[in-house]
């Protein structure tokens, strides 16, 4: 094993002659740090919010289908079943999504309580980026994320 002070002085002489300037760097590790660290964290928090945009889309996606299922099923007696139960399944994803204005909710046709078997129901769940998103809001503004799913009545 190479140990420099078994080494003579002359010997270390010559080794710091052939190891370069012969001074030391000890500031080249903070300047590759300082010019790495700002595309490593853009990386890690791009990727963590491009997860939570996807999280959302998933959970907006299985409260539509939650939400159209109960508006199919012969059994709903109120318009307002299938938006409570869609609403009701946002509720660990979306902050207040039980009493929110953002999240935008439509069922087509609104009516569905006296239809006949059969009939095709749509519905559609939309909210903007910038009420999920952990960016700041200038930078998704205008961005939805919408959600759509379609049965047939029972």
């Amino acid at each position: 094993m190479f140990n420099a002070f078994s080494l003579s002085r002359n010997q270390r002489r010559q080794l710091k002659k052939s190891s370069g300037a012969g001074r030391p760097r000890f500031g080249t590790a903070t300047v590759e740090m300082a010019f790495v660290a700002p595309v490593i964290l853009l990386l890690v928090f791009g990727s963590i919010e491009f997860a939570r945009m996807m999280m959302v889309r998933q959970a907006l996606t299985n409260a539509s289908r939650e939400g159209c299922r109960k508006a199919c099923l012969a059994s709903t007696e109120s318009d307002e079943q299938p938006i409570k139960t869609l609403r009701e399944s946002l509720r660990g994803v979306i902050d207040d999504a039980t009493t929110t204005e953002d999240l935008r909710i439509t069922i087509v046709p609104s009516t569905t309580t006296a239809m006949a078997s059969g009939t095709k129901i749509t519905t559609v769940v939309e909210i903007d980026c910038e009420n999920v998103s952990w960016l700041p809001p200038f930078l998704t503004k205008g961005a939805k994320i919408r959600c759509t799913s379609s049965m047939n009545r029972e």
